[in-house]
């Protein structure tokens, strides 16, 4: 009797699990940040469709002394697309087919994820697609890079920068980044790297809404170069931080929660000295404050790439979040 009571246990046990619709398996994405899978075969990716791509992907970043690549390209063919490849959490499918396809779709393999996917008849309409539907592309991918970057610095932050009480002000960043020189209305954060540091830069302004509404490229160089020359001295005796004056900065606008702002990317040298890298800039219309805020990162790294360095400075001030 006890055996089949326990038999008949063991029956209704096996059917409620079947009777349970079982939760998908997402896997979790991978690959480096910045990095995209291209699938296509290899005799596009050797051809003019190949070339576009990396036309469209891997064109020389803005605002880096040296060129480097806006994304690091990895094409596979679609033979081998599985497993590992699949997860990779960004992804563009590319080829010939008869219908034209044109699509961007989320954590079909993974999570997070973004497959775009490129398709048309002939070689001539496919390389077409690529170059006017890229932008898109491009913008959804930088918005997720960012979110994995966050994602990635939220595991060890700096909390003891100050910028809550000093400013009203938060930033999410590494902790690694130790407060470098402030006071009552700057503060300099800095991250040593093997052969230099990265460095961020939070400060106030008077409110000037026309910097900003305008982009009045001298203004903004002005109030650049007063800055460094007022806050981040150089090796030398009399030397400070500038603009680099062979090159003229980019200038985007841009938004912080409601808040008009203006992007600016370009170089920085050191009047009296020789020493120059990447920097970003961000200055925000704070207008219920009655302020401009500036937030800034610049690299000092010789001989090394800086692309992700800048991108890592981006997702920082990115983070910006007010506490008042």
């Amino acid at each position: 009797m006890k055996c089949h009571f326990i038999t008949l246990i063991l029956l209704l046990t096996t059917i409620s699990c079947q009777n349970k619709k079982s939760a998908p398996l997402v896997l979790s994405s991978n690959g480096n940040i910045n990095t995209i899978t291209v699938v296509m075969t290899d005799q596009l990716w050797a051809g003019t469709i190949g070339q576009a791509v990396r036309d469209m992907y891997a064109y020389p970043a803005e605002g880096l002394p040296q060129q480097e690549p806006l994304f690091d390209l990895k094409q596979i063919p679609p033979e081998v697309f599985s497993g590992f490849a699949q997860s990779s959490r960004s992804v563009l499918w590319v080829g010939i087919r008869e219908q034209t396809n044109v699509r961007i779709n989320k954590n079909t393999y993974a999570q997070p994820q973004t497959v775009a996917v490129f398709t048309a008849p002939t070689p001539t309409a496919l390389t077409e697609i690529i170059v006017s539907q890229s932008d898109e592309v491009i913008k959804t991918l930088r918005t997720q890079e960012r979110a994995e970057r966050l994602r990635r610095i939220r595991k060890s932050t700096y909390t003891k920068h100050g910028l809550d009480e000093k400013l009203g002000l938060i930033l999410t960043m590494p902790s690694a980044y130790k407060t470098f020189k402030e006071n009552e209305t700057t503060s300099w954060f800095q991250r040593e790297i093997q052969k230099g540091h990265i460095n961020l830069l939070v400060t106030t302004t008077p409110y000037d809404e026309d910097i900003v509404v305008e982009q009045n490229l001298e203004k903004i160089i002005v109030q650049h170069d007063s800055i460094g020359k007022a806050f981040i001295p150089g090796r030398l005796p009399n030397s400070y931080l500038i603009t680099e004056k062979a090159y003229e900065p980019y200038i985007y606008s841009t938004t912080f929660g409601k808040k008009p702002a203006v992007e600016i990317r370009g170089t920085w040298e050191v009047q009296g000295d020789f020493m120059a890298g990447p920097f970003l800039q961000y200055i925000i219309n704070d207008k219920p404050n009655n302020r401009n805020i500036v937030l800034e990162g610049f690299v000092f790294a010789p001989s090394s790439a800086k692309r992700d360095y800048i991108f890592e400075i981006e997702t920082v001030l990115r983070s910006l979040q007010e506490s008042r």
